[in-house]
């Protein structure tokens, strides 16, 4: 199996700030969204990580690159708008992007089930990063209580409004990617 390597725009060049500038609108958007209108609104019963699937949607069609470097930014946008309890969100964000634009590229499609597949997988591993945090900040935590009261909902709620993301992102790509490249 050999590496392609993918080709590199100067870091100075139309295409290159048009694709930082809408990302980051994404990435941004995403994070407003999250830390204030979930929140506020008593009908759901969890707030989605939206910037998770934010950053899903980026990785998935604009390759590993975009979603480790969205992944930082998210991850950071995260904690400074109050929405996250831990500092290994942009580590986190930053692996799951690179990954998840890794398998994209080399094992499946970019179809809506492989979307829910990766959605799935990352906030799993996202509600074990909460319940590792839970278990070592609060001394005294019932697990059974957070996972069924918060990591539970969580995780739904996230699979749910990810499909917004997917039609977001996708759409963010298309100018800077061909449309055969988005399938």
């Amino acid at each position: 199996m050999e590496y392609q390597t993918q080709q590199h725009e100067p870091l100075f060049s139309k295409k290159t700030i048009g694709r930082i500038l809408l990302f980051s609108i994404l990435v941004f958007s995403n994070g407003v969204i999250q830390t204030s209108f979930f929140p506020a609104v008593t009908l759901f019963p969890a707030s989605p990580d939206l910037l998770l699937s934010a950053v899903l949607g980026l990785a998935l069609f604009d390759g590993e690159r975009s979603g480790a470097i969205a992944g930082i930014g998210a991850g950071m946008l995260a904690i400074s708008l109050g929405g996250a309890g831990t500092a290994l969100l942009p580590v986190f964000y930053m692996m799951t992007g690179y990954l998840i634009g890794i398998f994209a590229r080399i094992n499946f499609k970019k179809n809506i089930i492989s979307w829910f597949l990766y959605v799935m997988l990352a906030a799993a591993a996202r509600g074990l990063l909460s319940a590792f945090y839970t278990v070592a900040a609060e001394s005294g935590v019932n697990i059974l209580i957070t996972l069924s009261s918060v990591l539970v909902p969580e995780f739904v709620m996230t699979v749910l409004f990810s499909v917004f993301n997917y039609f977001l992102s996708r759409l963010c790509v298309l100018p800077f990617r061909k449309n055969s490249e988005l399938e």
